[in-house]
């Protein structure tokens, strides 16, 4: 019985301990938590409003928050950086950019974004115009394992 109740003690620790996760929201409605183990890479890949050619921002995600490292860019439009290197037909500038905890785009289904992970894509194709949001929380790990990238 001990070792019965010892076991039920661990589980629930388990089940309930918090861990750090990435948490990706569209229009306030959670798509899915990424357990940070180390550090993620975040990819937000779409088409800028404007010149209707391809816009890439590289983020790293950690425990501590969200870093831009990189954007990249086809045309120089609104909201894109005037300093740049240029890169297989890219506008390209490296940064090291801590933004928080939490960041956030608006998009039009014309952006025809593509929201990756670690090189896996995990939302695309927006139907509605709307805010898709990233933040860095501690959850438990049920919640975050629940509804995984």
């Amino acid at each position: 019985m001990k070792k019965y109740i010892f076991f039920l003690f661990f589980v629930f620790l388990f089940v309930f301990f918090p861990i750090n996760a990435l948490k990706i929201e569209f229009n306030e409605k959670t798509i899915c938590y990424s357990p940070i183990v180390s550090s993620l890479t975040l990819t937000v890949n779409y088409k800028h409003s404007v010149s209707l050619t391809r816009v890439v921002d590289i983020y790293q995600v950690n425990e501590s928050g969200i870093t831009a490292i990189q954007e990249k860019w086809q045309q120089f439009e609104a909201g894109q950086p005037l300093e740049a290197n240029v890169d297989n037909g890219f506008f390209v500038k490296n940064m090291n950019m801590y933004l928080g905890k939490n960041w956030e785009y608006w998009f039009i289904p014309l952006n025809n974004v593509t929201i990756g992970l670690n090189g896996k894509a995990v939302l695309s194709g927006l139907k509605d115009e709307g805010k898709v949001r990233f933040e860095v929380l501690k959850i438990p790990t049920i919640i975050a394992l629940s509804r995984r990238c």
